[in-house]
């Protein structure tokens, strides 16, 4: 059942072979992951889980992760990756609880960040 540790994240990512690791590894660290390939696809999860953080993709094929980004609730912790730093650097000053991970990324770094973000580092 999506969401029974309280750790639900959204992962936006349209490159199945970045997606998928991500998601198991995530998995493998006891968190609920709610994957989605499109922007509409993300507003849709946003819609129906209460979320405890997001990973989004900022260039995706149909549509900008900027938008998705922007219609997350401020309190939720988002990670923003992508291959263009400069494309996020807005959103990270704009937006509380906000990091850019540039591709390509560590996994064992990303979930360190996002534990981080959650307040579950010691």
């Amino acid at each position: 059942m999506p969401g029974a540790n309280g750790r639900v994240v959204l992962v936006v990512e349209d490159d199945q072979s970045v997606r998928r690791p991500l998601v198991k590894f995530l998995e493998l660290h006891d968190f609920t992951v709610m994957a989605a390939e499109t922007v509409d696809e993300g507003l849709e999860v946003i819609s129906q889980h209460e979320l405890a953080a997001a990973i989004v993709d900022l260039r995706l094929r149909r549509g900008s992760g900027r938008d998705l980004v922007n219609r997350i609730h401020t309190p939720v912790p988002v990670i923003i990756f992508s291959g263009v730093p400069s494309e996020s650097g807005e959103l990270e000053r704009l937006r509380p609880n906000t990091r850019l991970f540039e591709k390509p990324y560590s996994l064992v770094h990303l979930v360190a960040a996002l534990e981080e973000m959650l307040g579950e580092v010691a």
